[in-house]
């Protein structure tokens, strides 16, 4: 289910914005909101919030992937979603170097 409104979600954002930015942001946006979810989650040490967020959150978008496919399928996934990375940190490079002059 979470593959789905993953996928549905990036389909919006294409939809709407109609930019590859705009997709590698939202794609970015997305992984930080799960990892800071889960960190806080773990440091507040709340058993029935750990329990909820565990099995309804996702950890990350590759273990969403993970979840959802193996072996080579994986490893292509994988490696987009590093490409997809790679271009964030450079729009952020980008952005930052614009911002200083």
């Amino acid at each position: 289910m979470d593959l789905i409104a993953l996928i549905a979600l990036v389909i919006i954002v294409v939809f709407f914005f109609k930019d590859f930015k705009s997709v590698v942001y939202f794609l970015a946006i997305v992984e930080i909101f799960f990892r800071l979810v889960h960190i806080i989650v773990n440091k507040l040490a709340i058993a029935s919030l750990t329990t909820v967020v565990n099995s309804y959150i996702p950890a990350s978008i590759a273990s969403i992937l993970a979840k959802y496919s193996n072996g080579l399928l994986y490893d292509i996934l994988i490696w987009g979603l590093i490409i997809l990375f790679i271009f964030f940190e450079f729009y952020l490079i980008k952005y930052w170097i614009k911002k200083n002059k």
